[in-house]
């Protein structure tokens, strides 16, 4: 197999890369660098005058909606919302990737994202507020503790943390 990085070797590497996985821009040229970098090293190339191959390879993605940063934003904060993150954590999580503060603030209106409901399934996942095992007292100043590092509001944890059982299955399973 030949060592040579061409444009096609990237265009070939992008497609299987997003064909696996949902990805930003941003993310894919991170991974075409890296390729770069790879190939280069095994080649013992220098990789800086490979880099110029990146930004047509990406912008044929985009053209071609393989990726879209809009689309990748309102999926995570719909994965998101459903897995207990709160807002500033996906937030942070998009930002990482890559995404534009515009992409991540049009998703977060398309996509619903009730903070309340997201504390509550991280509650679950976690075994806390109504699904505790251990007694409140001994359990809440832990449980308060996990919910604010998680992103949400102090306020929000204690009320997550109090919650009845039945309060906890009615934001659960009321319709979005």
């Amino acid at each position: 197999m030949s060592n040579k990085i061409t444009a096609e070797y990237l265009r070939r590497a992008a497609l299987h890369y997003l064909n696996r996985y949902n990805a930003s821009e941003d993310s894919l040229r991170r991974v075409l660098k890296r390729k770069i970098e790879r190939r280069a090293r095994e080649a013992e190339d220098d990789p800086h005058q490979h880099y110029e191959l990146i930004e047509p390879v990406v912008c044929f993605c985009r053209d071609h909606k393989f990726i879209d940063d809009l689309r990748f934003a309102q999926s995570k904060v719909r994965t998101g919302t459903s897995k207990g993150k709160s807002r500033s954590k996906l937030t942070l999580e998009l930002n990482s990737k890559g995404v534009s503060g515009e992409d991540i603030q049009t998703a977060f209106e398309d996509e619903v994202h009730d903070e309340e409901r997201a504390a509550v399934l991280l509650a679950k996942r976690r075994r806390m507020g109504p699904w505790r095992t251990k007694p409140l007292d001994l359990r809440r100043e832990k449980e308060l503790a996990s919910l604010v590092r998680a992103g949400f509001s102090f306020s929000l944890a204690r009320k997550v943390v109090e919650m009845s059982m039945e309060e906890a299955e009615e934001l659960i399973f009321a319709p979005a």
